[in-house]
């Protein structure tokens, strides 16, 4: 934490130190559930017959349409 919001703010603005870190973080772990959700998605086309599942996950896949 930066003790000025003005510096923050600038490393921020500029993409350096923790924000670059935390940029690169969140684009990987972005990366690792838009793969889980292609994978049950294809999981859920694939099997003729329906699977109970009760992750969280899977219940919010049947409500909506739309992986973005």
């Amino acid at each position: 934490m930066s003790p000025l919001p003005l510096i923050w703010k600038l490393k921020r603005l500029l993409n350096i130190g923790l924000e670059k870190k935390l940029k690169e973080a969140i684009g990987v772990v972005d990366n690792v559930v838009m793969k889980m959700i292609g994978q049950r998605r294809k999981e859920m086309t694939t099997m003729t017959t329906s699977l109970n599942k009760s992750d969280l996950l899977s219940r919010f896949m049947e409500s909506i349409e739309d992986d973005n």
